[in-house]
């Protein structure tokens, strides 16, 4: 994206961008390598694109439209959906079908999100602000995206918990005592 872009401007650039990736998933055949760094790509311009929304788009709607705080509740409950998707598909082998499904379903809910902002929000919010609001905003953004880590913030355990219970081998008596000590399990 151009660095004068506004707001509105690189957020629609993520978008065509993100499609794009998801044209791109549809062609590579199951099992190619590449599906995976892909998906990857894809996790991590999804994730930052939302940083940049959040924290720039959001407020921006929130202050300035009437039904501002709704719409962003409405957007924010989209983008937690997208972000669970996101990492199970993080965790899944690129080469299964279950990969396929997810994949669908994160190209179903980004395209509508995105459809429905630049077809209600962003033409609602370019009435609101100014072309030099939405210019600041859009380098703030770009520098937001840059900064972010692009991984979701509510990753799903890739490990089992460790077990903190003592041996079985003790009785129930004992277990429980050494359970409910100070200090944990010993």
């Amino acid at each position: 994206m151009h660095h004068d872009a506004d707001l509105l401007e690189e957020l629609t650039a993520d978008h065509r961008a993100v499609l794009t990736h998801f044209s791109e998933m549809k062609g590579m055949p199951l099992g190619d390598p590449a599906r995976g760094e892909l998906a990857a790509v894809l996790v991590d311009q999804l994730v930052r694109h939302t940083v940049a929304e959040e924290q720039h788009l959001y407020p921006l709607a929130r202050e300035r439209l009437a039904d501002g705080p709704e719409v962003v509740a409405e957007e924010l409950a989209d983008h937690r959906a997208v972000e669970a998707l996101l990492e199970e598909l993080r965790l899944t082998d690129p080469g299964s079908n279950g990969f396929d499904r997810l994949m669908a379903r994160v190209t179903e809910e980004v395209t509508r999100h995105a459809g429905e902002e630049e077809a209600r929000l962003f033409p609602a919010l370019r009435a609101v602000a100014t072309p030099e609001e939405l210019r600041a905003l859009g380098d703030r953004a770009r520098a937001t995206k840059a900064r972010s880590t692009g991984r979701p913030r509510h990753q799903l355990p890739t490990a089992r918990p460790a077990d903190h219970l003592p041996p079985p081998e003790r009785s129930l008596g004992e277990r429980l005592r050494a359970f409910l000590t100070p200090g944990g399990p010993g």
